[in-house]
């Protein structure tokens, strides 16, 4: 049976123990600031779950959702110039897609083939900008593997009622925020910042190519002033 957690109501003691709590769920259904997700601690069990669950390719990639900057950086080597924009985008609506670090093991990369370059394995990432009612997420001292909590194909879910029964009844743990904005994440392609060739939008979301570009000039505009 799973169990209903109010994430906006939990005392000091609660908060403290979510994170223990969430690492003994096979599945977590979970707020970001986007959508609703599903997911759980970075394990080879946790991805086979949330296959399963969607009916999802099992060798489909997962990011992973972290729930601070500093934890993303200190865990995940970045080239400087990928380290630079994951600084100035993240928390925020953006799923960043990055080199795929030596060494990482889990979850397996991705492989991208830009437009006149040889093929990337990556690694997608988020640090979400939680919303105030979910922010005991953010004292979480490890990150997750996630995916929208939707079954293949379907609509992401706003909030916790939106989420398929089917999804639900899957979850040990469900985590209750109340909406989000219902807008997925823009999904961002960092991978050719090491070799000068600049980020490409991979899926339009929360925020648009035109506001990535100012967000990110803006601070090369501060760096040479």
């Amino acid at each position: 049976m799973n169990r209903a957690v109010d994430l906006g109501g939990l005392g000091a003691d609660a908060v403290a123990r979510l994170a223990d709590d969430v690492a003994a769920a096979a599945l977590v259904c979970f707020p970001t600031d986007t959508v609703y997700g599903i997911g759980g601690v970075a394990t080879a069990a946790t991805a086979a779950a949330i296959a399963r669950v969607k009916g999802r390719r099992p060798d489909k990639p997962l990011q992973l959702v972290y729930p601070t900057l500093d934890l993303l950086l200190e865990s995940v080597p970045l080239a400087p110039a990928v380290a630079t924009a994951v600084r100035r985008l993240l928390p925020g609506p953006f799923t960043l897609i990055v080199p795929y670090p030596d060494g990482l093991r889990s979850p397996s990369p991705s492989v991208l083939e830009p437009p006149g370059a040889a093929p990337l394995k990556t690694l997608g990432v988020r640090v979400p900008d939680w919303p105030r009612a979910a922010r005991a997420l953010a004292a979480l001292p490890f990150p997750l593997f996630a995916s929208s909590a939707n079954l293949s194909g379907r609509d992401d879910p706003a909030e916790l009622a939106d989420v398929d029964p089917v999804v639900r009844a899957a979850c040990d743990l469900l985590l209750d925020a109340g909406p989000t904005s219902g807008v997925s994440s823009t999904v961002l392609d960092l991978s050719g910042l090491p070799a000068g060739r600049g980020f490409r939008v991979l899926r339009a979301g929360a925020v648009g190519a035109a506001e990535i570009a100012s967000i990110l000039a803006s601070h090369e505009d501060r760096l040479r002033h």
